[in-house]
């Protein structure tokens, strides 16, 4: 993912970030300036802070979810299994609503968070453009 695409793109606040007020809060990104480390991103309250790519997590995409969810499957954890796949579909939907309540069950569940999501800087090609010149 290049950083223009970071762009309107709804995450999770670290859950476990003490010092925001923000903690484990969901909202989508309105501006990035991955130079300088941050990602402005706005809440529902229209409240704008910045944080470090980090800091920020994304669900991961519904194909790995649906993996995910056959794999828990698989070592007979049934809620696990269920709740990724119902991530799944809701991500795949399209909607915004949906996916807002995709981020609102990953808030509740601290494994599915850790199994459902990964943090922004693990997506976004952060590599350092190189100035050309003398």
């Amino acid at each position: 993912m290049k950083e223009e695409d970071a762009m309107g793109l709804m995450v999770q606040i670290s859950p476990v970030l003490w010092w925001s007020d923000h903690v484990g809060k969901i909202g989508t990104i309105v501006f990035t300036d991955f130079d300088d480390n941050k990602a402005w991103v706005e809440f529902d309250d229209e409240e704008v802070d910045h944080f470090s790519p980090k800091t920020l997590f994304i669900l991961r995409g519904s194909e790995e979810l649906m993996q995910l969810s056959e794999k828990y499957r698989s070592v007979n954890w049934p809620p696990v299994s269920q709740n990724l796949k119902t991530l799944a579909m809701l991500q795949a939907s399209g909607s915004a609503e949906q996916l807002k309540k995709a981020y609102e069950l990953v808030q509740d569940d601290p494994e599915l968070h850790r199994e459902a999501t990964i943090r922004l800087n693990e997506v976004v090609d952060l590599t350092p453009t190189r100035k050309v010149g003398r």
